[in-house]
Parts: C-alpha cells; structure tokens; sequence
C-alpha cells in the first residue's frame, strides 16, 4: 500500500557489481521517479527537471563500449500483478548477454511466468540482449506500458524494444518506439499466440538487420490489435517487409498510418504491409492496400513538437477513422490530446457519429484562427499564446460574438453600426478594435460597455442594450465629411483603462459594448447604436 518516491540520480540494481541482481518489483507498491526531493504531493514532481535513472552500467564504462559488467535485467516484474507500479524512471543500459535462465533476454525488464506489472511514463533506453527484447523480454505474462518510450534498444536476434512470446497478454499505450534493432523485428516481435494489445502509438527509425524483416513489427501465430498507430520510416535491411510483417497469425489494424517505410530499398505495398490479406481498414496506406475505408493519400506531417508524426490539418487521415475501432476506455492519444476532435474546416469521411477519430496515433491538429500554422506549432513556435494551458491559441477564444439589438436612426436617416476586428486579448488589447459607423458628421459621443449581459429596453429614440451598470469610455468626435461617414474608434485597452470607475475586466469575461451619439437635428438630440459582445481572453 506504500508508494517510493525516488530523488533524481543515478541507481544501481547492485553495488558489488552482480549482474543477476535486478530492482525487484513488488505488489501493492508504486515507486515514482522525478523528485528534487522537497516535493509534498505527487503531482509537485518534474519528470523533465529530474532525471531518475535506474542504469545497469555497474562499473560506470559504458562510454568505453565495455557493457560485459551490466546487469542482465534493470527490472525484474517476477510474481507480480498490476498493483506493483514503476512510474517516471529512465531504465537503462542492462545487457543480458549470458545464456540461461532468461540471462540472455529482456536487458531493461524481464516478464515471464505471469508477471504483469504496471509501467508508467519510463523511458527504457540503450538495453541490450542476445537472444531478444532489448528493452524488455514477456513471456506468458501481461505487464502494461502507457506513456513509455523505447529507444536505442538492441534486441540481439528477435524484438529491438519487445521479444513477446507464449500467450502473452501485454498492452501498450501511448508509447513510442524508435531507433530500436534487431535481426527480426527491429520493433516489437509478437509470437505464439499472444493477443498484444497496441494502441496509440509511434514506430519510428527502427530496423529489422536480418533475413526475417518486420523492421517495426513482426507477428507470428497470434491476433493482436494494432489500433491508431503510426507506423513510419522503420528498415529491413534483409527483408522486404519494414513496416508490419505477420508470418502467420490474424492481426487487426485499424486507424492506422503505414507509410515511408523501406524494405531492401523498396517502399512498395510489401514494405508497408505484408502479406497482402491482412485485415486492414481505415488506415493510411499510400500503395493502395486492399480493406474498407483505407486511404491511399500520401500524409502530411507536422514537423514540430517531441514527435513530429501528427497530421497536419490538410493530411488526408483527418477525420476519416472508425471510432468504433478505438479500444473502449480510451480517451487520449499520444500527446495525452482528447481522443475524438472535431476539424470543422475538413468533411467527416470515417465512420461513426461525430466527432470522428482521425488516424495515427495523434489525434490531427486545427488551424483556428488560419495564420497557416497548425495550433499545436502555432504555440511551440510563440506566434500564438496559449496563457491559459488549453492546447488552443488564446486569440481563437477571443472572437468577437458579432452584434445584436436595434440601432435607432439619426436625423439625417444614418443607423449607427456597431463592429469590431481583431482578437480581444489581454496580452494585446491595442490589437481588438471597436468601431461605429454610420454616424453623423462631426458631432461627440461616446462607447459604454457593461459586464452583465444584454438588456433591451426603450432609450431615446432607439434601445439601452447593454444591462447597467454601465461604465462610460472617453468622448471622441465622428469626424467625416458627408452625410453617415463619421465614425469613431475604440480598443480593448481603453476598455480596460476606463475612468469611471468600473470593475476590472478579466479574463473570461464577456462585454457588451454600445454606442451613443449627439444629433442636436433630433428630437431626441441623440442616435443610439446597436450593440456588440465579445468576451476577452488572457
């Protein structure tokens, strides 16, 4: 029932530098990573800030290339369940070279006999074996791994990142899997009837060196779910097949982007998808793969961000999914981004009741306010804030809620006509303006606003649409040279500058804005505008 929290550093599964020595987990503990160690609450923790590293280099010469010394196994998951949690660690450099008691698989962990631990954001890096599964090693187990990366593993004859044989049960989600390699299955070997789980995930730069290819994935004699994947630019170097390679075995593969992967110089259909009778359907498969729903477009990446595979909102894939191929529970895609958004400016074309899934593992990015950068670039590059945290540029929140009631007209027949243009933010309140037109020629008036709503009572000879309190801005004059030209000019931060005394407009907060102007030709002596709503952002 405890949970370990563990400082930044560097940890040895042994001091004395035994190799068979692991870090064992335990049922019923969760051990975290990432603290400076002056944290209180878990959520205080800094992943990034605080690297925690769990190293087999026991003698500290892997910088010579002298990995003979390394543990066999970083972690051991022997006799546990999935109360037993290892959560926010690097778990790197094991090298299980020694034939014998599974010696010589798994370099970062070792699952076999029904060990089925819980993995949490680890980064499992530079692991190495022999036989397979550089960065881990599963056999008649069911461990789970969300939000995990595999990188740089070795996998010796079978699996980069994942040797899986014998009915195993594992689930991956949210992970990536890149620059890993082995003979077979430069990825992830999944074999003797093994129902693997895979979803929301990246294969990327991994390389299958030998005769038996899948340079991301090889299947043999089992059914697993490939769901929202993105499977790209993986290499056989020996084989035809660099993207999924099922020996035998019926796979499901769905929401998928296959694409630009090689096989002995080939980036033909063979290369992506072997053989030509999987059960693939609505995924990206630019070489015309056979199954309901397939695209055959070329995607069009992002190239920003950790991951630089999402789909750019004019990629076909955008909206196209089956949503009844997410795996139930899920919610999130790679980037921790919802699951199912909608992009209103691209036509629903999968399957299911909007919002429909896109495909690949990162849910497709919108251009909101079409500066021709897609949001999430948008904000990594600073052309667009995001103060408040919400994956959107602040300017799309800021639009500008048009205008509503009655202008009433003035002597001279001109209905004053409220706008505005810009985004209403705090960050730049010169850059929103709110303007009236149609007015007399060269009379005063004035802009009101109130913070409470719309209201629609008789005023003058027109209506008061604004709900006091209301809170007057600075008189100017409408100017102009013919009948109806005058017009007059304010922004955001006049609004905000405002000096009678009204409340201090916040972010989130909605403003009604009215206009009133002199016209001594008038019965009334005055003209009132109609109104405009916007609501200001940070």
């Amino acid at each position: 029932g405890d949970q370990i929290w563990v400082a930044q550093g560097t940890y040895l599964p042994s001091t004395t530098g035994v190799r068979t020595v692991s870090f064992q987990l335990k049922n019923g503990v969760e051990v975290y990573g990432g603290f400076a160690g002056i944290e209180t609450m878990l959520s205080q923790r800094d992943l990034a800030a605080n690297l925690t590293r769990l190293s087999g280099d026991l003698l500290g010469n892997d910088g010579s290339n002298l990995f003979n010394d390394n543990s066999h196994h970083v972690l051991s998951g022997a006799g546990t369940n999935a109360t037993a949690v290892c959560d926010g660690f690097i778990v790197e450099r094991g090298n299980a070279n020694v034939a014998g008691s599974n010696n010589d698989r798994g370099g970062g962990i070792l699952c076999v006999g029904g060990a089925s631990p819980t993995i949490r954001k680890c980064t499992f890096a530079s692991n190495r074996c022999t036989f397979g599964g550089g960065a881990g090693y599963i056999n008649a187990s069911s461990p789970t791994f969300t939000d995990c990366v595999f990188d740089g593993n070795l996998g010796g004859s079978f699996g980069g990142a994942f040797d899986m044989a014998t009915s195993v049960a594992a689930t991956f989600d949210r992970c990536v899997f890149r620059n890993n390699s082995a003979a077979r299955a430069g990825g992830i070997e999944i074999f003797g009837s093994s129902p693997v789980r895979v979803f929301n995930s990246l294969f990327h730069d991994n390389t299958s060196t030998g005769g038996g290819g899948g340079g991301a994935i090889f299947i043999s004699g089992s059914n697993p779910q490939i769901r929202n994947c993105t499977i790209v630019f993986n290499t056989a170097t020996a084989n035809g097949a660099a993207g999924i390679l099922a020996g035998s075995g019926a796979p499901i593969i769905v929401n998928c982007v296959v694409f630009g992967n090689t096989g002995m110089g080939s980036t033909g259909s063979a290369a992506q998808l072997t053989p030509g009778t999987l059960n693939v359907t609505y995924s990206i498969t630019p070489t015309g793969y056979p199954g309901a729903g397939n695209n055959f477009g070329t995607p069009v990446f992002e190239n920003c961000g950790p991951f630089n595979y999402r789909l750019a909102p004019s990629s076909p894939g955008i909206d196209a999914g089956n949503n009844a191929g997410v795996s139930s529970g899920v919610v999130h895609d790679l980037l921790g981004k919802p699951r199912f958004v909608d992009n209103p400016s691209v036509p629903d074309t999968g399957l299911g009741s909007a919002p429909l899934v896109d495909m690949g593992a990162m849910e497709g990015d919108t251009d909101c306010n079409a500066n021709g950068l897609p949001d999430y670039c948008d904000i990594l590059a600073g052309t667009s804030l995001d103060l408040n945290f919400d994956g959107l540029p602040d300017d799309c929140q800021c639009v500008a809620g048009g205008t509503y009631c009655s202008a009433s007209p003035s002597s001279s027949g001109c209905f004053p006509q409220m706008s505005t243009s810009g985004f209403p933010t705090l960050s730049n309140p010169t850059g929103f303006q709110i303007s009236c037109a149609n007015l007399e020629v060269a009379v005063n008036g004035i802009q009101f606003f109130g913070t409470t709503g719309p209201l629609l009572n008789p005023f003058s000879n027109g209506t008061l649409c604004v709900n006091p309190p209301l809170y007057r801005l600075s008189i100017k004059n409408t100017g102009g040279a013919s009948v109806c030209s005058g017009t007059f000019t304010y922004d955001l931060q006049e609004v905000l500058n405002q000096p009678t005394g009204g409340p201090l407009v916040i972010a989130g907060q909605e403003v009604h804005q009215q206009s009133w102007i002199r016209d001594p030709a008038s019965t009334f002596t005055t003209a009132v505008s109609d109104a405009a709503r916007y609501t200001v952002c940070p």
